[in-house]
């Protein structure tokens, strides 16, 4: 009965009032990822939510082949059972044309302090990783494990993916937006709308989804996690930092996968591809790859080109079934 009655009330007013989701700081949202566009791109931001129904609550992000990236306050609510047995991740733009892959387990950060509507706390740790039933067709997309300086962050654009509700009231759907980052918290990246382009914003359902850096040869590395947003997600939002949460990230990837090592975890040693910035060599790349490794166990890709390796087939490194978007 439970089940059903919260079920029901998901339905009826999905986003300010969805019980999936926590209240964000300042009234609770009905707005979107505000003025973005719809992304038919980013396979790996995919959508959470009710299989059969075509309804998204939450995003998040494929990491590796099995494992997604979402917020803590997107599971954190309702009993495990509840969530495996009728919770789907979906790979697509719209849930109803999206392939879907079940949900086997959910692993909340131990140490997730719930945001506060009074103010009083912006949260802590708001990450949870979601282990698929089967593993997925696309490609994942890795996060960033180095420590963030202001440099790094602050006046630099982003690209927010995630399936909330837009400026139209329109959800289901996955859509991108260019954010700038203003601030470096300590737990959190913040936006304000102010400042980007076009006053885009994440929103409602958006919570869990990914935060890219578009790096310099193309590729994707997810920066941080959709948390919450304020005053109706036309003032600022914050995004859990990966750098922040990386060794706990690290550490299921280890159990799953083997070692807490992308391209074991994803499959590339011994693929057929060289891979230079892999953690260990990788037997496809030359005999003097090896040699060329740095102290620190790190494959420098000085010297290789026109040596038949890829200087970088790297993974791209990457607001939800809750919304305190």
């Amino acid at each position: 009965m439970v089940a059903i009655a919260l079920l029901g009330a998901a339905l009826a007013a999905p986003i300010a009032t969805d019980p999936w989701a926590t209240d964000v700081r300042g009234d609770a949202g009905t707005d979107p990822i505000m003025n973005g566009v719809e992304e038919l791109e980013h396979p790996a931001a995919v959508g959470l939510g009710l299989d059969g129904l075509g309804v998204t609550i939450c995003s998040g992000s494929l990491i590796t082949p099995e494992l997604v990236l979402t917020a803590a306050h997107c599971t954190a609510d309702f009993p495990d059972e509840l969530v495996t047995a009728i919770g789907v991740a979906f790979f697509g733009t719209r849930p109803l044309e999206s392939d879907t892959r079940p949900i086997a387990e959910v692993l909340v950060h131990p140490d997730y302090l719930r945001l506060e509507t009074d103010g009083s706390t912006l949260g802590e740790n708001d990450v949870a990783l979601i282990r698929l039933g089967e593993p997925a067709d696309v490609d994942p997309v890795w996060f960033r494990e180095a420590r963030f300086t202001d440099d790094d962050v602050e006046g630099t654009t982003v690209v927010s993916v995630g399936w909330g509700v837009d400026e139209n009231d329109v959800s289901y759907v996955k859509r991108s937006a260019e954010l700038v980052i203003d601030e470096l918290d300590p737990m959190f990246l913040i936006s304000r709308a102010n400042k980007n382009p076009n006053s885009t914003s994440i929103c409602s359902g958006d919570s869990g989804g990914p935060q890219y850096e578009v790096q310099p040869d193309g590729s994707l590395l997810q920066w941080s996690v959709h948390s919450w947003a304020s005053s109706r997600c036309q003032g600022e939002s914050g995004s859990v930092r990966t750098d922040v949460v990386a060794d706990w990230i690290l550490g299921h990837v280890a159990d799953i996968h083997g070692a807490p090592d992308r391209c074991t975890a994803w499959g590339q040693y011994g693929d057929g591809v060289c891979d230079t910035d892999c953690v260990d060599p990788d037997p496809d790349c030359p005999r003097a790859y090896a040699a060329a490794q740095d102290r620190d166990g790190t494959a420098s890709t000085q010297g290789f080109a026109g040596a038949g390796c890829s200087s970088a087939s790297r993974p791209v490194d990457w607001l939800g079934w809750l919304a305190r978007r």
